[in-house]
């Protein structure tokens, strides 16, 4: 191994031996001036990927022994850790343009290490050798302290900072990590190095480059298949809370990893779903997006106290959640609205902590209602309403047609009109409805028109300007029956009727009479 490779850690790197004011004396310089470069450019960005620059240098640089008069200065520019996150070793120069996230609000502390004299070799000996855990244990009382990354990520340290090594540590986390940088270690100046660009020279204005390992969070709902089931049970809301898999330094795991649905008022867990719907499940992917086979009760568990449902890995499946950085893990919980808030959207809370880096998230949903109105028009635009007019209602055209899979509310498939002529079907998950009278009330037919189409919105019914999720059926009462006249005429067609009968019965009578008197002259005209 090479000591001037500049991916080995600083504790592989041996000092040289040499004697003084002889060629000896310069390649001892040059040795530990490698070293040092390696080493702390390898620390300066901690285990969390260091980046190479690509460019000139932006900060003072200058040839030859250090300038004690150069001011100096230590720049943080802080991104998250991801799949795109480059994997050089930084140089300590400012980079032209860095891929990834900035992160916002991190702080940093830098302490000077006691006993390290950089204008000694003694101290670059000390610097080639130490490891920030080492130094944590022999730091003077000289700390200073950032400001917070701003939106672009960059945090600056007040003042001339003096001379020295310095043992950074990230003291505030921005919201979005799940782990802290690891503590680096930086000199000011920083030492370009033989392979430097530009080589052997002094950078006063430092800039690192750590970053964090972060999780995203978010909180969505899940439409349902167009007439699935699911689609027919317009109360079910399907809830999407996805975490991505963070992408973690090297050695680094995942030690915690859970994700908690907290539901309002309007909501309720689903624990027994209707037939041909989905319980609550958990779906993990790779960073292909291909999923994995994670078993509930080995790899998970999901508990529910009150209004909260938790999804907690077990230490096997966190082992496993390790092995998928950049994959994404998601908790779909099952809920059912049971009442609608005044604006017509229902707010819910999803907490994710993944490696004791805790964010939160609201996901938000429309929900509305239906509300028929059953009646008699009776003149003068008045209404009489009609109790006892039955009603269902379909995803579709044909099933309404064809009066097939009507949707179901709460296990409610038919809403009856009570004495006031209205029904409320309760909750809806607005979208395109059709609705069908199937049965009539007592006494009265089928309305023509017998289904209508009509569009939930958001919200309550309002049956007064803008008119919303209200429809309404007009009936007219069966045919009358003919029935007999009575009064008046009625005893004239009576007697007419009686009269006829009469008639009717002489006319029989004469016709029995003739045909025996033919009978008898038959008779006797055979016994001559």
């Amino acid at each position: 191994m090479s000591p001037t490779d500049p991916t080995q850690p600083i504790s592989d790197a041996k000092p040289s031996h040499s004697t003084t004011t002889t060629k000896g004396e310069r390649k001892m310089s040059t040795s530990i001036a490698r070293r040092a470069t390696a080493a702390l450019g390898a620390l300066t960005l901690g285990v969390l990927t260091a980046i190479a620059a690509v460019a000139p240098a932006q900060g003072v640089t200058l040839p030859g022994n250090i300038d004690p008069t150069q001011a100096r200065s230590l720049t943080v520019h802080k991104f998250a850790l991801g799949p795109e996150s480059p994997q050089q070793i930084g140089t300590g120069q400012e980079l032209p343009s860095v891929p990834g996230t900035p992160l916002a609000g991190a702080e940093f502390t830098a302490t000077l290490v006691a006993d390290v004299d950089l204008l000694t070799p003694q101290g670059w000996e000390i610097v080639a050798n130490l490891t920030p855990a080492q130094a944590a244990t022999r730091l003077s009382a000289s700390s200073f302290t950032s400001g917070p990354t701003n939106t672009a990520g960059v945090a600056t340290f007040p003042g001339d900072l003096p001379i020295g090594l310095y043992l950074v540590t990230e003291t505030t986390l921005p919201d979005e990590a799940t782990n802290p940088v690891a503590p680096f270690l930086v000199t000011l100046p920083f030492p370009t190095g033989p392979s430097g660009a530009p080589a052997n020279e002094w950078i006063y204005d430092v800039h690192v480059y750590p970053k964090n390992a972060v999780t995203e969070l978010t909180k969505t709902r899940i439409a349902p298949a167009a007439n699935s089931v699911e689609a027919r049970n317009p109360d079910l809301i399907r809830w999407a809370i996805a975490a991505s898999i963070p992408t973690l330094a090297a050695g680094d795991t995942i030690e915690n990893f859970v994700l908690t649905d907290t539901i309002p008022a309007e909501l309720e867990y689903v624990e027994t779903p209707p037939t041909g719907v989905t319980p609550t499940n958990v779906v993990v992917t790779n960073a292909a997006g291909i999923p994995q086979n994670f078993v509930a009760g080995t790899d998970y568990a999901i508990t529910t106290t009150g209004a909260d449902q938790t999804l907690t890995f077990t230490p096997a499946g966190l082992l496993r959640l390790s092995n998928l950085q950049g994959g994404e893990v998601s908790f779909n919980v099952l809920t059912r609205a049971v009442a609608i808030p005044a604006d017509g959207s229902i707010e819910n809370i999803a907490t994710g902590t993944v490696n004791g880096s805790t964010e939160t998230v609201i996901g938000v949903t429309p929900i509305g209602q239906l509300t028929v109105f059953a009646f008699e028009a009776i003149g003068n635009g008045d209404r009489t309403p009609l109790q006892g007019a039955v009603y269902q209602v379909y995803l579709t055209q044909q099933d309404a047609d064809r009066n097939q899979n009507p949707i179901v509310i709460d296990g409610i498939s038919q809403w009856t009109t009570g004495a006031d002529g209205f029904v409320e079907i309760p909750i809806i998950t607005p979208g395109t409805y059709y609705v069908r009278e199937v049965t009539p009330p007592a006494g009265f037919q089928l309305p023509t028109p017998d289904r209508v189409v009509t569009q939930v919105v958001a919200g309550e019914t309002s049956t007064v300007p803008p008119v919303r999720n209200y429809v309404e059926f007009q009936h007219q009462q069966v045919p009358a029956f003919a029935l007999p006249l009575t009064g008046g005429d009625g005893g004239l067609w009576f007697s007419v009727g009686g009269a006829a009968m009469i008639l009717t019965a002489l006319g029989a009578a004469v016709i029995v009479a003739r045909r025996r008197a033919a009978q008898a002259r038959v008779a006797d005209s055979a016994a001559v």
